[in-house]
């Protein structure tokens, strides 16, 4: 059973995910600028810390 959060191998949000990841790091490691939105550091953890967060 998954819990509310968490995403499987084979969800389409995980694989999403992986792939912008991957795509990312290869244009950062050919020495273009990361392009595209990107949530900040506190953008993130007021996401995790938000309300009714309990994967933690």
């Amino acid at each position: 059973m998954r819990a509310w959060g968490r995403g499987s191998p084979g969800s389409l949000l995980y694989r999403r995910a992986l792939g912008e990841a991957v795509a990312t790091s290869l244009v950062v490691r050919d020495g273009a600028p990361s392009t595209g939105p990107a949530p900040t550091y506190a953008q993130v953890q007021v996401l995790v810390d938000g309300p009714g967060v309990t994967c933690r």
